[in-house]
């Protein structure tokens, strides 16, 4: 059995609240993620409140440019139009990640607990792919039961 690829990606907590209420589940970056659809992804809610707490599966992986990708997508992404065109200013080709099965984790795990398990951990700020032998991967699934 192949083993689902896991990715930690960082995203401001305001998101996270609208991807735990099924408001947003769409994520935009500036430039293409280059994963498979199901792929595991653990989310991390930037500082102020430094938190792995939320869990999803990759669906699909759009590239396009950034009016393609508004008019396909924007009841799934969970900004406003002017908030989505600020943040894809001057990118010719932007890219969604369409998340299904989007889940809180329980327990949440804070930044602090992290580094005291891995001491060398930055949260991303594109994307980090997580190896299943790595101190990252160790200290995330703990006692999680993961999707396969």
């Amino acid at each position: 059995m192949i083993e689902a690829e896991n990715i930690l990606i960082s995203v401001e907590h305001r998101y996270v609240l609208k991807m735990l209420s099924g408001t947003k589940t769409a994520e935009i970056r500036r430039r293409q993620l280059r994963v498979q659809p199901g792929t595991y992804v653990w989310i991390y809610s930037k500082l102020p409140r430094g938190h792995v707490e939320l869990t999803a599966v990759v669906d699909k992986v759009v590239t396009a440019s950034p009016r393609k990708l508004w008019s396909l997508y924007q009841e799934r992404i969970g900004v406003s139009r002017a908030e989505f065109e600020s943040y894809l200013k001057g990118v010719e080709a932007g890219c969604v990640i369409l998340l299904r099965d989007i889940s809180a984790l329980q327990p949440a795990l804070d930044l602090g607990t992290i580094r005291r398990a891995t001491r060398d951990f930055h949260p991303p700020q594109f994307f980090k792919r997580l190896g299943v032998r790595g101190p990252e991967w160790k200290t995330l699934a703990g006692p999680q039961v993961l999707r396969q």
